[in-house]
């Protein structure tokens, strides 16, 4: 008798075709669709290979997407659960870096397995794929979110109405930038930390535009510090690729303080002993408030 043939299931397809699925997953939850092309451009794969993908993905996830005339996409429905991703960083940095290899997303890792190398891995911070989702859905259609938050100032949970309108990835975790109604103003809440899937609702969100923060674009300049003799100096400028002894990065004002957390440079630091600080702030008046990192 022919042997049956086996079920698909997420954990027994071969290494290509889960990729390939991976990415379809990612791209419905951080863009709310996808198309066959999406597939074809990454993969190099066929119209009727990535149609066959979206076809098993449906088989498996059955109430995950759905094709919209309109769009001529398909997009994830209120059913969205992942089967794939689970919510850790590495993951979705993975998958984002599929979507476009080109971006510059910033996180501290030391990742090889070797004889020769010792590997210290950041703690993952977990959070629901599915709030990722409904956040991502929020913010493509400019609508406030509801969602119960755990903060480290407030015993309990509170609910909170916010109008997310980017993730950012600070090197250590995921936050939402977003206007808080209670909070009356634009503030980082961390995926992690919400309880509970976030109920999107029909209710238009604070426009991204009054983000000032968010839309005013600093230099932040780094040196080392002037206590170091000019040999350790020059050390110091070569190990962070600094141009005449000075390390610039532009960046949005609303990540400034994550900036620094990362650099480990602000406040006191050149009242700390040099050989241990060896970098500095240069322009004082570009450190923010830090206490949004708590």
């Amino acid at each position: 008798m022919p042997s049956k043939k086996t079920k698909p299931s997420p954990d027994n397809l071969r290494w290509e075709l889960r990729q390939r699925l991976i990415l379809l997953e990612a791209k419905l939850i951080w863009a709310d669709a996808m198309t066959t092309q999406d597939l074809r451009t990454v993969f190099g794969i066929s119209r009727s290979q990535a149609t066959k993908d979206i076809g098993l993905y449906q088989e498996l996830a059955p109430r995950n997407l759905r094709y919209d005339l309109q769009g001529r996409c398909y997009r994830a429905t209120g059913q969205f659960r992942p089967v794939f991703l689970h919510g850790t960083s590495r993951e979705f940095l993975a998958a984002l870096r599929l979507m476009d290899d080109k971006a510059d997303i910033p996180i501290v890792s030391l990742a090889a397995q070797t004889t020769a190398v010792a590997v210290i891995d950041v703690p993952e911070r977990e959070f629901d794929v599915t709030t990722l989702q409904r956040i991502n859905t929020a913010i493509r259609d400019r609508r406030r979110i509801q969602v119960s938050y755990q903060s480290m100032r407030n015993p309990q949970p509170r609910d909170l109405i916010l109008s997310p309108h980017a993730l950012v990835h600070t090197g250590f975790r995921w936050h939402v930038r977003a206007h808080s109604d209670a909070h009356g103003g634009f503030i980082d809440v961390l995926l992690s930390r919400m309880r509970g899937t976030p109920e999107v609702l029909d209710v238009p969100g604070v426009p991204q535009a009054e983000d000032l923060e968010w839309r005013n674009i600093v230099a932040v300049r780094i040196g080392a510090h002037p206590g170091l003799s000019e040999f350790q100096k020059e050390v110091i400028e070569a190990d962070y690729g600094m141009q005449h002894g000075v390390l610039e990065r532009r960046m949005r004002r609303a990540l400034v303080p994550y900036y620094l957390y990362l650099m480990n440079v602000g406040a006191g630091d050149t009242e700390r002993p040099a050989e241990k600080q060896q970098v500095v702030l240069l322009d004082k008046e570009t450190l923010r408030r830090e206490d949004r990192l708590g």
